[in-house]
């Protein structure tokens, strides 16, 4: 099995809860039901670190993970206090231990409580009824789900622990569980189809980076952390550490898939063009076998060449890379300027783009950037520093990167439209030429052996082919779509810029900032949605 420790490895973090006081007993058969859990998710990590999160002041779900630890699976421990010291504004480690966490991993008995942070406490906060159920205090209902298990909300793997038999829970097996009401859990023995394919596309991902290095290329994306120097002094250091090595990677890979897809689109334009060209030689020009011969070999090349690159999914690659790429540089820039209350997952889950085929394993990532502990407070020339990186970094810089970027799309589309014009203007002049003079033209030859009137509608007939091929190949980058983009995305910190410029309030600050870190986010995944329908269907409602 392939080292999936490496830096820069994109985790998957299983955290576990359990009750801290199970009978000694009854551990064998839990650890052996968590061991196979834990091996089935493995199995389909082979290029990706899994990590299991928990307490350490919890000793029944320390010795749980303990025996469960190896080669395949690493540790790690939720101090009482994070970072040593008792904080009034650290989180508790149940908090981070659901915010870091992909996938919850419960020791349960299936019996409600009102004990904060407890087993079940933590599960129905997991699963999105905080308080709820807690709140009821009535016994925990289990049905079979109705239709599989949706990956768009966060799963919980239920490893029951019985304690005190809870009726209709006896027998209870290993099983997913999404939450059906405030006391109802749908559950699912099986795993998922969509979570089985989120695990596959994240292996995929960090594969793709083990690739990419062990080629020798180096990363074409400029470190966020490392153009600000001043940063590494920050008590969240090590916090922008993480989340920039991520942004490096996914940048990257994007960059790389983006490359890649736009040579297969040149192909086919340029096939196209070929075929097109190939049938204007034969039927203007001379009626050879060899032209028919060619444009059936250019034909049957281009299906091959289509079915075997399909499968590679390049474009598709490129577009939730590219998503994940920008959501790091968000979530990169709002973390120097102390904001956390942006949950790209949320806005994920808003836009529906989780449930693409490809991007179910963003979240994945997003998890594993979160950080263990809160900044420590800043003292004024700390704040007035990243204020500044937040500024010159991030929202000048993007400000001025999508004006040229509108700014030279704009001057692309209005000389396109301008050839476009001309070339039609030529065409419908070649026509009118040939509906006047067509039987006089058939006979005048034009010195190289055919008629004056093959060569006008030839040459007419070619511009016409260039022009539709250009448009196919436009249709096909999106480009209107782009512009769209840009130009929304330009408009928002164009805003930000100004009001920003206007206010020294650093709680008025601080929303602007917020504002425009989900609006920005929102303009990439609504950016990402419209270039997938270019290529493929919507997915299928659940």
């Amino acid at each position: 099995m392939s080292d999936a420790s490496g830096s820069g490895n994109a985790a998957f973090t299983v955290g576990l809860v359990s009750p801290p006081d199970l009978d000694p007993a009854r551990l064998p058969p839990i650890i052996d039901a968590v061991r196979g859990f834990l091996a089935e998710i493995k199995r389909l990590l082979p290029d990706t670190r899994l990590g299991l999160l928990f307490e350490a002041a919890n000793g029944c779900g320390g010795v749980i993970a303990r025996e469960c630890s190896g080669p395949d699976v690493s540790l790690d421990a939720l101090p009482a206090e994070p970072g040593g010291e008792a904080r009034a504004d650290a989180p508790a480690p149940a908090d981070v231990l659901l915010r870091r966490s992909s996938l919850l991993l419960a020791v349960w008995d299936g019996a409600p409580s009102s004990a904060p942070d407890d087993a079940p406490d933590l599960v129905f906060r997991f699963l999105g009824v905080p308080g709820e159920q807690a709140a009821a205090g009535n016994r925990v209902e289990v049905s079979a789900a109705a239709a599989e298990l949706d990956l768009t909300a966060r799963l919980v793997y239920w490893v029951p622990a019985p304690r005190a038999v809870e009726p209709g829970l006896a027998g209870q097996r290993p099983c997913y569980v999404l939450a059906a009401g405030d006391d109802v859990l749908d559950v699912q023995h099986a795993m998922p189809s969509t979570l089985r394919g989120a695990l596959v596309d994240l292996n995929d991902y960090n594969a793709e980076f083990r690739r990419f290095e062990a080629g020798g290329a180096p990363a074409h994306s400029a470190s966020l952390l490392a153009a600000e120097p001043a940063l590494a002094a920050l008590s969240d250091a090590p916090a922008l550490r993480l989340i920039d090595t991520q942004f490096v990677r996914a940048d990257t890979l994007a960059g790389d898939m983006q490359r890649r897809s736009d040579r297969l689109f040149n192909v086919f334009g340029i096939t196209a063009l070929t075929m097109g060209v190939a049938y204007l030689v034969y039927d203007k020009i001379t009626e050879s076998k060899v032209l028919l011969m060619l444009y059936a070999l250019v034909l049957f090349l281009s299906l091959l060449t289509y079915y075997f690159f399909h499968a590679k999914r390049w474009f598709g690659k490129y577009l939730s890379y590219r998503a994940l790429a920008e959501t790091l540089r968000v979530r990169f820039y709002l973390a120097v300027a102390g904001i956390d209350r942006v949950r790209a997952r949320d806005l994920i889950g808003l836009t529906g783009i989780s449930r693409f085929p490809g991007f179910g394993w963003i979240g994945f990532v997003l998890d594993s950037i979160e950080p263990a502990q809160s900044a420590a407070a800043d003292p004024g020339a700390t704040r007035a520093l990243r204020d500044a990186v937040v500024e010159r970094a991030w929202i000048e810089d993007q400000y001025r990167y999508f004006a040229r970027k509108v700014a030279s799309m704009e001057k692309h589309r209005f000389w396109i439209g301008r050839l476009k014009r001309s070339v039609f203007v030529v065409v419908l002049l070649v026509l009118s030429v040939m509906f006047t003079f067509g039987g006089a033209l058939h006979n005048v030859d034009a010195r190289t052996g055919l008629p004056f009137k093959n060569v006008l509608t030839f040459c007419s007939g070619t511009l016409a082919v260039v022009l539709g091929v250009w448009e196919l190949r436009q249709n096909k980058m999106a480009v209107q779509e782009l512009l769209w983009q840009y130009r929304n995305q330009l408009s928002q910190f164009q805003r930000a810029r100004r009001q920003l410029h206007r206010t020294a309030n650093p709680g008025r600050r601080q929303a602007v900032l917020e504002q425009l870190g989900a609006n920005s986010l929102m303009e990439i995944y609504l950016w990402a949605i419209h270039r997938y329908h270019r290529e493929h269907a919507p997915p299928a409602a659940p």
